[in-house]
């Protein structure tokens, strides 16, 4: 009887405990790992489709521009995504570009 106590004191103990510290049993730490990775992903640059970033700028954009004017005209556009546009701003190294092929080849090149 003296065992059974104690065993049944940590048994309620640990199951009442365990599931509001955020331990393995409520799933708290996968959940925290699984949320992390999704705004890790979510904050990740994704390469935008060439081709279309070729014709913007071809058609849009007034030259000579430097990298600054260039990551402003891009930012209130709705043809590229926020991680298209994180891409964009990673590869274009500081300078001023005198037409969209010259842009094109900064991009290449990182």
């Amino acid at each position: 009887m003296q065992k059974l106590i104690p065993t049944t004191f940590f048994m309620l103990a640990t199951t009442l405990i365990a599931p509001s510290s955020g331990g393995l049993a409520s799933g708290g730490s996968v959940a925290r790992a699984e949320t992390g990775s999704a705004a890790q992903a979510a904050a990740a640059a994704e390469k935008p489709d060439l081709e279309k970033l070729g014709q913007h700028l071809r058609d849009h954009q007034k030259y000579p521009a430097t990298r600054a004017e260039l990551l402003a005209s891009c930012k209130g556009l709705v043809d590229f995504s926020p991680a298209e546009k994180r891409w964009f701003a990673e590869h274009l190294r500081a300078g001023t570009y005198g037409s969209a092929d010259e842009v094109l080849k900064a991009i290449a090149r990182k």
